[in-house]
């Protein structure tokens, strides 16, 4: 399954340049988890920024969870190699995350 997250271009950029890092990996906190994310298989997060998703990055089989976080206790990891751009798709803005993100076949092939 996939989510969506929505982040400034400046935070993007800064995920995108840990690609070339020895640790590729970085994270994304959430305020709740996901419920699709608990279950069995590939899970993507889709990137919205300034009014378009973007790509989306394959999301790590392990997460974080701080409990005494108490605004966003949960984590998300993803490898910062695993980038797959796309044509931009329009989408307005939102809080959180989303599970209303753009089919597969929006994503480049290049």
């Amino acid at each position: 399954m996939d989510i969506g997250v929505w982040m400034r271009a400046e935070v993007l950029a800064d995920k995108l340049d840990a690609r070339s890092e020895s640790n590729s990996e970085q994270a994304w906190n959430l305020a709740r988890w996901p419920t699709v994310l608990s279950e069995q298989g590939d899970h993507r997060l889709f990137v919205a920024v300034n009014g378009a998703w973007r790509g989306c990055f394959k999301i790590s089989g392990e997460a974080l969870y701080n409990p005494d976080d108490a605004r966003t206790p949960c984590t998300l990891l993803f490898d910062t190699k695993t980038w797959t751009p796309m044509t931009p798709v329009a989408v307005h803005r939102f809080r959180g995350f989303t599970y209303d993100v753009p089919r597969s076949d929006s994503q480049k092939s290049d």
